[in-house]
Order: structure tokens, then C-alpha cells, then sequence
């Protein structure tokens, strides 16, 4: 798999952006009051969650289109991963990523090209990875993943979501996702599912802006309506 595969021609804009990450996201999500560090904080702690309530606590993680490897610590903060390894088809991206993350053992980073990963992983993680994959390229990446993991192991993937009009306001301002071409729900559970994995819950969240703060105590009884600024698929490849 190459790494025209994973992103198509978006790879140089993220090589360009690699160093100007932050200040590229915060142009977006400063209408949401808040930092990427609190979106990705959250998405971890909703994964942890949940697989707690499935008794999985994975030991080896993937992280598929790690960027500059800002989730890794996190995936140490809730879990107890002895590896995690991120994969990504930008050079410029991976080479922050080793930076930051230097000397630490058991984290790797991998350009997507030389990624063989097989039956390898307890736990994949994407986040906002397949809205810059061409629809025509996206079931080889879930392909990939699933090959990647163990049996029994859990695929964490996250989108931005379509029926959002906030999400697609922001994404018009993030220079980077301007022009990337959104995953609807219903279509990722196909995808999928067509790969083999099997679909265990599909929930929303970031409902309420800083502003609005107050009101969060509402998103967990809320998370089965399409109303978030993501939506989380969380499904598991069958055992055996």
C-alpha cells in the first residue's frame, strides 16, 4: 500500500502544514471555544470507557495517520499499551513525531509505504484519517487495518460528522480539510463491515461549544443522535 493510498495528493499539504499544525486546527476549532488537545483528551476518554465495559485493555496499539504523534501520550495516560506504533504518509509529520518522542521505548512511527503490519495489534485507532482518503481507496485502508490486528482486536474510528453544519463550517477554515470530502456514517458502518470487522456501537459527541459547557453533562444520553461535532465507530475484528 502506498502512500498515495492513504491520503492521495493531500500528502504534500500536510508535509507543508507538518510544522504549522497547530496554529492550522486552531484556526478552526477556536469557534468551538476550544483546544485540539481537549478534543483529542475526550476522544481518548470515551475510547477508555468503553473498552473498560468490554474488559479490553489493549497492550499494543496502532495509531493509523498519527500526524506528528500528538495522541501517543494519551494512549499511555488511559491505557497500558507495552507498544504503540503510528503510521502516516507524511515524512515531515513523522520526523516531529520522532522528535517529540525520542528515547521513549516502546513507540514507534512507520511512513505508511513501509507499513506490513499483520495480526500484529490489540487496538487501531484513526482519527479524522478517511475524509482525505479518495472514496474509491478508502476499504483498502480498512483492509489494511484489519489485517493489522489481532483477533478479538478493536478498531477505534473516528470521523467528522456530515450531518453537523458546524463541523463542515470549520472544516472550510482548516486549510488542510477545506477541500476533503466527508465519510457519511451509514457508508463507514458498510465499509467496514465488508472488511469483516463487526459493528459494536456508533455514537456522537462534542455537542456543546465552550460557551455552552454547561450543558455537556447532556452529551452522554444524548451520544445516539447525529448531532456531535464527531462520530465514533467502535467495532472488533471476530476472533478465530
Amino acid at each position: 500500500m502506498s502512500s498515495e493510498d492513504l491520503s492521495s495528493d493531500k500528502t504534500p499539504a500536510f508535509d507543508h502544514f507538518a510544522r504549522d499544525y497547530d496554529t492550522a486546527i486552531t484556526k478552526g476549532l477556536k469557534f468551538t471555544g476550544e483546544t485540539k488537545e481537549y478534543f483529542a483528551e475526550k476522544r481518548a476518554l470515551i475510547l477508555s470507557r468503553n473498552l473498560s465495559k468490554l474488559g479490553h485493555n489493549p497492550a499494543s496499539i496502532l495509531d493509523f495517520g498519527c500526524g506528528t504523534g500528538t495522541t501517543t501520550p494519551l494512549f499511555r495516560k488511559h491505557f497500558s499499551p507495552c507498544s504503540i506504533s503510528g503510521t502516516d504518509p507524511s515524512e515531515k509529520s513523522l520526523e516531529i513525531a520522532h522528535t517529540q518522542h525520542a528515547g521513549c521505548t516502546g513507540i514507534s512511527f512507520i511512513h505508511t509505504e513501509e507499513f506490513t503490519a499483520s495480526s500484529e495489534f490489540d487496538l487501531a485507532y484513526c482519527n479524522g484519517v478517511f475524509h482525505h482518503i479518495i472514496p474509491a481507496q478508502r476499504q483498502e485502508s480498512i483492509e489494511l487495518i484489519y489485517k493489522a490486528l489481532t483477533p478479538g482486536g478493536y478498531f477505534s474510528f473516528w470521523e467528522n460528522n456530515p450531518w453537523n453544519p458546524m463541523t463542515r463550517f470549520i472544516m472550510k477554515r482548516v486549510p488542510f480539510d477545506s477541500d476533503a470530502i466527508l465519510v457519511w456514517p451509514r457508508n463507514a458502518r458498510r465499509n467496514l463491515a465488508r472488511a469483516g470487522f463487526r459493528i459494536i456501537s456508533t455514537s456522537y459527541a462534542f455537542i456543546f461549544p465552550s460557551a455552552l459547557r454547561a450543558f455537556r453533562f447532556l452529551e452522554p444520553p444524548l451520544c445516539k443522535l447525529p448531532l456531535g461535532g464527531q462520530y465514533h465507530i467502535l467495532c472488533r475484528k471476530p476472533d478465530g
